[in-house]
C-alpha cells in the first residue's frame, strides 16, 4: 500500500506541474509596448518640438565644450544621453504605424532625426580630439558637423511639405 507521505508529494508534483503549465499559457508571448497614434499630425508636431529641445541642449552644450566651459568626457554623457533620446524618437516614429499619406512625412522626419544623430556622433567625435589635445583636424570635423545640420534641416523641410 502507499504511504500517506507518498501519496502526498505525487499530488504535490502534479498540482505543481499543472500550476507550472498554465502559468505558461497564460503568460503573455509578446510583452513588447505598443504605441497607439490616432492623430498623426499631433505625433509629429510633438516628436518635432521634443527633438528640437534636444538639439538646443546639445548645441548649448557643445558651445560650452568649445569655449572650454565643460570637460569634454561630461560632454561625451550629455551628448550620449541626447543620441539615445534621437534613437527613441526614431524607434517611436518607425512603430507608429502611421497610415499611407503621413508615411513620407515621417520617413523623411526620420531622415532629419539620422541626420542629427550622425551630428551628435560627429561632436563627440571633437569632444574626444578635445580630450587628446589633438585639435588639428576639428575645422575639418566642425564643416562636417554644420553639413549635417543642414542635411537634418533639409530632411525636416521634406517632411514639412509631404504632409497631407
Amino acid at each position: 500500500m502507499a504511504s500517506k507521505k507518498g501519496i502526498a508529494v505525487t499530488v504535490a508534483i502534479l498540482v505543481g506541474v499543472v500550476a507550472a503549465s498554465f502559468l505558461v499559457y497564460l503568460l503573455p508571448e509578446d510583452t513588447t509596448m505598443k504605441i497607439s497614434v490616432s492623430d498623426f499630425e499631433h505625433h509629429l508636431d510633438i516628436t518635432k518640438e521634443r527633438a528640437t529641445m534636444e538639439v538646443t541642449g546639445i548645441d548649448d552644450s557643445f558651445k560650452k565644450l568649445m569655449n572650454g566651459e565643460i570637460e569634454p568626457d561630461e560632454y561625451i554623457t550629455i551628448a550620449e544621453i541626447s543620441s539615445s533620446q534621437i534613437n527613441s524618437l526614431v524607434i517611436e516614429l518607425t512603430n507608429s504605424g502611421a497610415t499611407q499619406e503621413w508615411s513620407e512625412s515621417y520617413v523623411n522626419y526620420i531622415g532629419s532625426l539620422k541626420k542629427l544623430n550622425d551630428k551628435i556622433t560627429e561632436t563627440i567625435v571633437v569632444a574626444n580630439l578635445i580630450d587628446d589635445n589633438d585639435t588639428d583636424s576639428i575645422d575639418e570635423i566642425l564643416s562636417k558637423i554644420k553639413q549635417l545640420e543642414i542635411e537634418s534641416f533639409d530632411w525636416a523641410k521634406k517632411s514639412d511639405d509631404s504632409r497631407p
